[in-house]
């Protein structure tokens, strides 16, 4: 329960609109909800090899926490390391089957 309560709130801190960053393409098949989260059409290991290869490519430094699973909830976290962007952290989780990607603002952005 109190696992469930922490995702709750690291994903209510971590959803940003959805022009976060509009210059990182996200994996094939991602849409927006209508509550604004990215729900990726992949599944957590091919979306966080997607997004890593766009990191490197774009030639953004981040720090891969992750992939870790606690109680079901599966997280793979990318620090930025890159002080241009305008997001601190890119989430990839995946609860119930659902697979979420989201970004952590940078204050000031």
């Amino acid at each position: 329960m109190r696992l469930m309560a922490l995702a709750a709130t690291l994903w209510l801190l971590a959803i940003t609109p959805a022009a976060a960053d509009p210059e990182l393409r996200m994996p094939p098949g991602t849409r927006t909800s209508p509550t604004g989260e990215r729900v990726s059409g992949r599944g957590l290991r091919d979306s966080t090899d997607f997004l890593a290869k766009e990191l490197d490519r774009r030639g953004i430094a981040v720090k891969k926490v992750g992939p870790y699973r606690v109680r079901g909830v599966e997280l793979t976290r990318f620090l930025s390391e890159t002080p241009s962007t305008p997001w601190l952290a890119l989430h990839v989780v995946r609860v119930a089957g659902k697979t979420m990607i989201s970004f952590v603002p940078r204050p000031g952005s």
